[in-house]
């Protein structure tokens, strides 16, 4: 395999452990969310993260040729899942410690527009370059985004209750 594809690779999963320790460190009360220095490093997890992601499909050492329509409807789920993980961004002004809970805008239809934006932007740009590695890589990826959903639903129920509960019956993902 190419060095490069290797370096790329291990950034990602780097990024995926950071964001996996947070998450369990956080569910067990063992950091403040809130705290500047947590959420730096956890930014620069995610940075990483999607570094590596964004630059080992491309070196992806096994693709497959796909036919020009597969090819570029991928670039437009990249393009659609950039748009709901920034929409929601700009919606929420931020990507942790939101007070309250948001059911307006992208949230009208979609519990997590933003991990939907992630899954799409996954998917599309492994399509986009027929990166055959790089797409079971991105499952453990999907897993993540799945238990991180999992966890933030767990905390928004004990925080909202029946308006949670309501709202979910509403939406999807």
């Amino acid at each position: 395999m190419q060095s490069g594809y290797i370096l790329f690779l291990s950034l990602y999963f780097a990024g995926l452990l950071i964001r996996f320790f947070y998450e369990r460190a956080k569910k067990k009360g063992r950091i403040d969310p809130k705290n500047k220095r947590v959420f730096l490093s956890v930014f620069c997890g995610m940075c990483l993260l999607w570094a590596g992601w964004f630059n080992m499909c491309p070196l992806d050492p096994l693709k497959l040729s796909l036919p020009f329509i597969v090819k570029w409807s991928g670039l437009g789920l990249f393009i659609q899942g950039l748009g709901f993980a920034l929409g929601t961004v700009i919606q929420i002004r931020g990507v942790e410690n939101i007070n309250h809970l948001v059911t307006n805008g992208l949230f009208t239809k979609f519990r997590h527009p933003m991990y939907n934006g992630f899954v799409l932007w996954l998917f599309g740009w492994v399509l986009y370059h027929g990166a055959v590695i790089s797409f079971f890589m991105g499952l453990v990826a999907i897993v993540n985004i799945v238990s991180w959903r999992k966890s933030e639903e767990s905390e928004l129920m004990a925080s909202y209750g029946d308006t949670y509960l309501t709202y979910k019956k509403q939406t999807w993902f």
